[in-house]
């Protein structure tokens, strides 16, 4: 389709309005998805011609890949970004940094070892992408134009979708021409029908347009009025069939009625070795590799290169340093005219050049091209060997892809079933794996056989079904493999055969050491470790140590990373202080496993849940949920929503927890302790408000659910269910002698807790002496979980003041001015109540700030101060009312006063005020932000 001088097309004046449109939101960082839709030759390509120049004129980076059929893994990706990534880009610093491995399968030079992982590897490129695509152009923007879409491979076509949820506030655009026709399904479904994605499609020219098309391909020449109307009834509408129409009419004084009549013509025109090498070209696909054409032939270099020029520009065209066809749909018409045997011949010939070349892309047009030369099962053991490789580096897609392909081209073969096990695992799909792996054990034989029963043992364990994951360990027959001992003992563990697990990894880790096998070994510490931690967190920790230092002698960097997260959780179980956390957070981020950093970061949400607070957490925890939203970490995202809502409850958020929680326990596959603590969490509202008796309720809802559940977290409810059981006298003793005994008492905040629990039924029972004892012991435990301490105490303090036993009243007036400090209004409410019952009632009104001498001599309190101090730091007055306890009328009338006695008339002129006191006197005076109240 033709463009005039001012960068119009014929006949397309909406379409290019919208692209306008489109472009220009880019800069003002509005990004997205364009899908340009149409059949061949309708104009797709100069539509997004004109989007790259729009996309210059403004300032953007271009950017510009081609799929074509069996391209292989993300090659359009590939090949719009190759050139484009400077070495600031592949430094990229913490942005890209745990993207590096996975953008390492478009850019091979950034290739490295990818750990497993659970994540879709389609997901992470996405991600990277997109952060990558945010670093080329800044803020300016990009455009990323992908040609023919419809031919790209699985795994590009799922990283397209993914960009095409998340740039619509990026500025990124991904303009992308799709043809109708040969549009896959869930392209149309999944990319093209999405609601934030745009959508042009282009229709045919009316006779009017055609015409004005045809006499500007024309150019100065005169077209004559026959030629015209002829060119305009036979193009029927279709651009480029009017360009070749003209072109053809101009140059041979005739019409030709198709362009399969012009495409034969021109074929015609050329020497028989000419044609020979334009139909070998034409069997090797859309960008034909000349270097191979020789020895497809038979034909000299020369002659293949005078053929290459004799083409051009009527079948050929330049595009950069290679050589394409005129249009996609020249070769099919030059392949049409080529024999099925001579197509057969020309295949196979250019399959043997390429398989002996062993290029990065050969194999698989070399596998395309054995099918097509009838050689199915040679073929087919080409593809087995590509989706293997794909499978390795991420690209699961397009490794299901050639699995389907080479299942079509051969009788079913026990290799396609075990790579397809491995894939549908790794996908997420282990009920299809299992269905798929079992249709094929009955024609395998051998070590076939045995493999193909533990990759089926490794999905039954994936999906939980712990006696089919037994029953293919035995059919496997290999009691000796460390690796099978391992998936045994993973087997045993589930269901909480813990003896047996221990046992069958301490063989798995002799047989491994014995084997040198690294992995297996690490794997089966992992599983000691495990078993380990329910009873004896030294060794526990003994264990992940060992298992993180072999995995670095090995150089298994995952692995590692999976010892010192486990190690992290002894850590926090047994104290406060992690350092092996910071490292595997560390190493993950380093080695791109984002499970292990969004796990890392959920483990410190649940630290400084007893540490700092539950809002203090909630930080942390909602930014992990978000990441986890985007990798579709569902069970990690749910748990991340569960310590938002616990944020939420601590604030009085009744809302935001119900949506929090609605949100975490609405998701597929959260774990158990979602669905458990869900209750618990919003008895943490009625805990704070000091109504016990419903918060015991819905504690009882919910911790009864994790009873038995060896493969759940030891969280830090369990010691706080059993403390409030105790404060409201419905504690037989069986939850606290139960916890007494069982593998969460090992965590010090939940040992803390049943401290003060049997505390409370020791002064109960008039043991005094004991009581001030254990809630001595519960103290210590909680010495450095501050927030916890402080919550968990002002239960057994109530009890010690209306039991009468202990002095309640030191500890309660130091927990006070922490709740003070901090802002915990209701616990600060509770503690002053107690100590009004203990007798040593707190006064109220007087403020905690030192006043300056100049404010002083105006007659400004210290209670005035303490507000002068948090107006200063953009407080309004009702959230000062909640900082110092004071209805927000009263604050009305401190504001007030201080506007008065300073002379002073708005808040900021206030706020001047106090800093030319703070000069004036700058030691009675605490820095902005450093309120004692």
């Amino acid at each position: 389709m033709a463009i005039d001088g001012d960068g119009g097309m014929v006949g397309r004046g909406a379409e290019l309005a919208r692209l306008t449109a489109l472009v220009e939101g880019v800069g003002d960082g509005r990004g997205g998805m364009l899908a340009v839709m149409g059949e061949a030759g309708i104009g797709k390509s100069r539509l997004l011609a004109e989007a790259a120049r729009l996309a210059r004129e403004a300032g953007l980076l271009v950017l510009t890949g081609r799929a074509v059929v069996g391209g292989g893994a993300y090659r359009p990706l590939a090949e719009a970004l190759v050139g484009h990534v400077s070495a600031d880009c592949r430094k990229g610093g913490d942005e890209l940094r745990p993207y590096r491995a996975a953008l390492g399968r478009v850019f091979p030079e950034w290739a490295g070892e990818e750990p497993p992982s659970s994540i879709d590897p389609v997901l992470v490129l996405g991600e990277g992408l997109v952060r990558l695509l945010g670093l080329l152009n800044g803020p300016r923007g990009c455009l990323l134009v992908l040609e023919d879409l419809h031919w790209a491979d699985g795994d590009t076509l799922a990283v397209v979708e993914y960009l095409s949820g998340v740039l619509h506030s990026r500025p990124v655009l991904v303009a992308a021409s799709i043809r109708d026709e040969d549009c896959p399904p869930w392209v149309q479904s999944r990319i093209v029908e999405r609601p934030e994605v745009h959508t042009i499609r282009l229709r045919r020219l009316d006779e009017a347009d055609s015409m004005v098309l045809a006499e500007r391909c024309a150019g100065t020449v005169p077209l004559p009025a026959a030629v015209r109307d002829l060119v305009v009834r036979k193009s029927d509408g279709l651009p480029f069939l009017v360009e070749e129409l003209v072109a053809g009419g101009m140059e041979e004084r005739s019409v030709p009625p198709t362009l399969a009549g012009m495409v034969a013509a021109r074929l015609d025109a050329l020497g028989p070795e000419q044609r020979q090498v334009l139909e070998a070209a034409a069997v090797l696909g859309d960008e034909p590799d000349w270097t191979v054409l020789g020895k497809a032939t038979g034909l000299a270099e020369d002659v293949v290169l005078d053929a290459a020029r004799a083409a051009q520009p009527r079948l050929l065209v330049a595009a950069g340093d290679a050589l394409r066809w005129r249009h996609a749909l020249t070769r099919d018409a030059v392949l049409e005219t080529v024999p099925p045997p001579v197509r057969a011949v020309l295949a196979c010939r250019s399959a043997e050049v390429l398989l002996g070349r062993a290029g990065p892309e050969d194999d698989v047009c070399a596998a395309e091209l054995l099918a097509i030369a009838g050689e199915q099962a040679r073929a087919a053991e080409v593809f087995v060997r590509l989706a293997r490789r794909d499978i390795a580096r991420g690209a699961l897609r397009d490794a299901r892809d050639l699995l389907d392909r080479a299942d079509g081209l051969a009788s079913p073969s026990s290799a396609v079933a075990i790579e397809r096990v491995v894939l549908l695992t790794r996908l997420g799909e282990a009920d299809a794996a299992l269905k798929a792996g079992a249709r094929a054990l009955g024609r395998t034989t051998g070590d076939e056989h045995a493999r193909l029963c533990l990759r089926l043992a490794d999905a039954a364990i994936v999906t939980g079904r712990w006696e089919e994951a037994d029953r293919y360990l035995e059919r496997a027959g290999r009691p000796e493999d460390p690796h099978a001992l391992v998936l045994a003992a993973n087997a045993a563990f589930g269901p909480g055969r813990l003896a047996e697990a221990a046992q069958l990894a301490t063989a798995a880790i002799e047989r491994a050491e014995a084997a040198h096998d690294g992995e297996a070994l690490c794997r089966a510490l992992l599983v000691l470790g495990q078993c380990a931690i329910r009873h004896d967190a030294e060794i526990a920790r003994r264990t992940y140590t060992r298992a993180a230092r072999l995995a670095a002698e090995y150089g298994l960097m995952s692995w590692r990373v999976t010892a010192l997260n486990h190690l992290a959780l002894v850590e926090v179980v047994t104290g406060a202080h992690t350092p092996a956390l910071a490292e595997a957070r560390e190493l993950a981020l380093e080695n791109g496993q984002l499970v292990d950093v969004i796990s890392a970061d959920l483990v410190r949400s649940d630290q400084m849940s007893t540490i700092d607070g539950p809002r203090a957490a909630e930080v942390p925890a909602r930014e992990a949920a978000e990441l986890a939203s985007r990798l579709r970490l569902t069970s990690h995202q749910s748990v991340g929503e569960l310590f938002v809502a616990l944020g939420r409850a601590a604030d009085a958020d009744a809302d935001g927890m119900e949506a929090a929680l609605d949100a975490a326990t609405g998701r597929a596959l959260a774990p158990v302790e979602v669905a458990a603590l869900a209750p618990v969490i919003r008895g943490f509202i009625p805990l704070l408000d000091r109504d016990l008796e419903t918060a015991v309720a819905l504690f009882d809802d919910g911790m009864p659910m994790l009873e038995d559940q060896c493969q759940t977290a030891p969280v830090s409810m369990w010691g706080l269910w059993a403390l409030l059981r105790s404060a409201v006298a419905r504690d037989d003793a069986k939850v606290r002698d139960a916890l007494r005994h069982s593998a969460p008492v090992l965590r010090n905040v939940n040992r803390g807790a049943l401290h003060y629990a049997d505390a409370i039924a020791a002064g109960r029972a008039g043991h005094v002496k004991r009581a001030a004892s254990l809630l001595a012991a519960g103290d210590d435990a909680l010495a450095h979980h501050h927030w916890w301490r402080r919550l968990c105490r002002s239960l057994v303090l109530e009890a010690a003041v209306t039991d009468g036993w202990g002095d309640p009243v030191p500890a309660l007036r130091t927990d006070l001015a922490a709740f003070e400090r901090t802002g915990e209004i209701r616990l600060a409410r509770t503690t002053r109540d107690l100590l009004r019952c203990a007798g040593a009632p707190t006064r109220r009104g007087r403020g905690r700030t030192p006043v300056p001498s100049g404010l002083r001599a105006a007659g400004v309190t210290s209670r005035e101060m303490d507000v002068l101090m948090l107006l200063t730091e953009g407080l309004t007055n009702r959230q000062i009312g909640e900082r110092l306890f004071l209805s927000h009328r009263t604050v009305d009338t401190h504001v007030a006063s201080l506007l008065a006695k300073t002379g002073t008339a708005s808040r900021l002129e206030l706020r001047a005020h106090k800093i030319s006191a703070r000069q004036a006197d700058p030691q009675s005076l605490p820095k902005q932000g450093a309120s004692s109240v």
